[in-house]
C-alpha cells in the first residue's frame, strides 16, 4: 500500500513542480494556454481508455498510479488538478504568489500526508484519513503559503485548506480554489 501510495505521489509531486515552474517561469497567461491545451488532450486520453482505446503507454501510468474508486475516470485527480489551475490562473492571472502558493498545498501538503498517513496513521478521523496526515497537510500548507505570504495568512489559510483537504469533495479540485480565495480575501 504505501510503496503504491509513494509512487502516486511521487508522480503527483513531480507533475506539480513543473506546473509549479511553468507559471513562475513562463507567467500566467502562457501558462493558462498551455494548461488549457493539456486539460484538453488530457480529457480525450481519458474517455479513450476509458472506450477501451490503447494508449499503452500512457495507460500502463494511469493502471499503475489509479486508487481502485478512480479506475472508472482515469486521470481525475489530475483533469481537475488542471481545472483548479486554470480557474487561479484566470482568476488571480495579476498575483501569481496567489496561484504558486494555492497550487503548492495541493502538491506538497496533499502529498506528504497521503504518504505520512499511509506510514504512520493510526488514528482516524474520516474514512482513511488520520490525524498524522491531516496534521502533516496542516504544517506543510503552512510553510507553503509562508514561502509567499506572512505568517498569520499562512495559519489561517493553512487550517482551512486543511479542513477542506478532509471534506467528501475532490481535493484536487477544491483545495487549490478555496486556498487562492482564502489567501486572497486575507491579504
Amino acid at each position: 500500500m504505501l510503496k503504491r501510495e509513494l509512487k502516486r505521489k511521487s508522480i503527483h509531486i513531480g507533475f506539480g513542480v513543473l506546473i509549479l515552474l511553468l507559471i513562475h517561469y513562463a507567467g500566467t497567461e502562457i501558462s493558462t494556454y498551455i494548461l488549457f491545451l493539456s486539460l484538453i488532450a488530457g480529457t480525450i486520453i481519458s474517455i479513450g481508455i476509458t472506450r477501451g482505446h490503447n494508449f499503452d503507454f500512457l495507460k500502463n501510468i494511469v493502471d499503475g498510479v489509479e486508487r481502485e474508486n478512480e479506475k472508472h475516470f482515469p486521470g481525475k485527480a489530475a483533469i481537475f488538478f488542471f481545472i483548479s489551475a486554470i480557474v487561479l490562473l484566470i482568476v488571480f492571472k495579476n498575483s501569481p504568489a496567489i496561484i504558486l502558493a494555492a497550487l503548492s498545498v495541493q502538491v506538497f501538503a496533499d502529498s506528504m500526508a497521503a504518504i505520512i498517513g499511509t506510514k504512520y496513521g493510526k488514528h482516524k478521523i474520516i474514512g482513511k484519513k488520520s490525524w498524522e496526515g491531516t496534521l502533516t497537510c496542516l504544517v506543510v500548507s503552512i510553510i507553503c503559503i509562508n514561502l509567499f505570504f506572512p505568517l498569520n495568512v499562512a495559519i489561517i489559510a493553512g487550517i482551512i485548506a486543511t479542513i477542506v483537504e478532509l471534506l467528501p469533495f475532490d481535493d484536487n479540485l477544491w483545495v487549490p480554489l478555496v486556498s487562492g480565495a482564502v489567501i486572497r480575501l486575507l491579504i
